[in-house]
């Protein structure tokens, strides 16, 4: 991209972006910076770094400055200087380049005024300086409410969620910009950050992944995706400076669905992201057509199978509970045989439909087992918390007042519930869970039926 083109670019970025040469001298700033600082812009160009950044500092501030054009440092905290003295507590994340083919570096700057902070690190401190990466993005700290990389937003769910994956902040920054009016972009700037995004609950639609990268390239990313069950299905796009076609045809056979190669054009990412995300949009319909029970329109089991087994396998990498309640319908063959299979089915769609409205979590399962017998699964959830939810869906199916004179326990139609909940690790499985929840609904059933029990 030719310079012009950049800082035209950089000129609709809301942050502050500054470039510095090797000696610390400001080479161009985007209107955010005078409008923060309140210094003009012929001003602002005459001044070193240093002197709006470390007042008092300087042999510091140019050690520091020296690691950052030696690639040592990537990112900082720091207080920017006003004109008027007062200072602005900000994060800066910095990277190498050329402009007008002189090195430099440039740095995009977050205002963190705004956040709710006693204080801010001072800029330069060499002891306080972090370059390890955790966000969504480039940020350190993802719970930063102001950064759109790092942050997703509820406001606008109907909007398809891109996880664009690149370790060049410039070509981050540049598809963030063109994409986001469109879509919830989020951002990570290595394999490992994208796959943290990726499996966790607000999953992408669509990724945009890099294949050269440092610690984990593209087409790992691309390996693990595809091995797990809960991002198999997430259509992938390789963005790409390399053109040779065995690497293309090897991408291909990875199961990405489309490659780009660099220098890209926007129009056409554009053009081509709307395009597969269209079509995994029809797929989806089609795949949660295929998860519904058609008597009791509630999930069937096999799409419980696949959330238990996606569940268990995040529960394990977070660290956290999983439950699972299995639920059996009492004397339900007696009522069917009294009542006569059209009442039998619906009296199971009046329960199937009370179950799902009494779980109130849209990460929870509610699904039909099979016959009478309903399934839930509950995530980052203890036996507690299991036991409590059991006795709200077991009250709520006697507050239906589904009568049934056959009964051996109540007038009215009710139900046992087992619960079973394991923190899932090395030495356990998914199977001894469902086993568990099935050995605690027998037990329900086997000491008087309509109550809760666990194993």
């Amino acid at each position: 991209m030719e310079d012009v083109d950049m800082k035209n670019f950089l000129e609709t970025i809301e942050d502050m972006i500054l470039i510095i040469n090797r000696e610390g001298r400001l080479l161009y700033a985007n209107t955010a910076v005078p409008k923060k600082l309140g210094y003009p812009h012929e001003e602002l160009m005459s001044m070193h770094i240093l002197t709006i950044t470390s007042a008092g500092k300087m042999a510091e501030g140019e050690k520091i400055l020296a690691e950052l054009f030696a690639g040592k440092k990537e990112s900082l905290p720091l207080s920017l200087e006003k004109k008027e003295g007062t200072s602005i507590p900000a994060k800066a994340r910095i990277w190498q380049g050329k402009w007008h083919n002189e090195p430099c570096l440039f740095a995009i700057i977050k205002d963190l005024s705004k956040e709710e902070r006693a204080s801010s690190p001072p800029f330069l401190e060499p002891d306080e300086i972090h370059t390890g990466i955790s966000g969504a993005a480039w940020c350190e700290k993802p719970d930063f409410a102001s950064d759109i990389s790092c942050e997703l937003k509820d406001e606008e769910p109907s909007k398809p969620r891109v996880l664009i994956v690149d370790d060049q902040l410039f070509n981050l920054k540049l598809l963030e910009s063109a994409l986001k009016e469109d879509y919830i972009v989020m951002t990570a700037d290595n394999g490992i950050e994208a796959l943290e995004l990726a499996t966790g609950k607000s999953q992408p639609d669509i990724i945009l992944l890099d294949i050269i990268m440092p610690v984990m390239d593209g087409y790992e990313v691309c390996i693990r995706l595809r091995e797990m069950p809960e991002t198999r299905d997430i259509p992938v796009i390789f963005l790409s400076a390399l053109k040779n076609e065995k690497n293309e045809e090897y991408a291909l056979q990875l199961g990405v669905v489309d490659y780009i190669t660099k220098p890209f054009s926007l129009p056409i990412i554009k053009g081509r992201l709307r395009n597969h995300v269209e079509q995994k949009k029809y797929r989806d319909r089609q795949k949660e057509n295929s998860y519904i029970d058609e008597l009791t329109q509630i999930a069937n089991r096999r799409k419980f199978n696949e959330t238990v087994t996606i569940e268990w396998n995040r529960a394990r990498r977070n660290g956290n509970s999983l439950s699972v309640l299995m639920i059996d319908v009492d004397c339900f063959k007696k009522y069917n045989d009294f009542y006569g299979h059209l009442e039998g089915d619906k009296c199971l769609y009046k329960i199937a439909q009370t179950l799902k409205s009494n779980v109130k979590r849209s990460s929870d399962l509610v699904a039909r087992w099979g016959g009478e017998e309903f399934a839930c699964v509950l995530t980052d959830t203890d036996r507690i918390g299991a036991m409590l939810v059991g006795e709200r869906l077991r009250r709520a199916v006697v507050k239906l007042n589904i009568p049934s004179e056959i009964s051996d326990v109540d007038r009215v139609v009710t139900a046992s519930i087992g619960v079973a909940t394991a923190l899932p690790a090395v030495d356990n499985s998914l199977e001894e869970l469902l086993h568990k929840a099935d050995m605690a609904l027998y037990k329900a059933k086997k000491t008087g039926r309509n109550c809760v029990c666990t194993p």
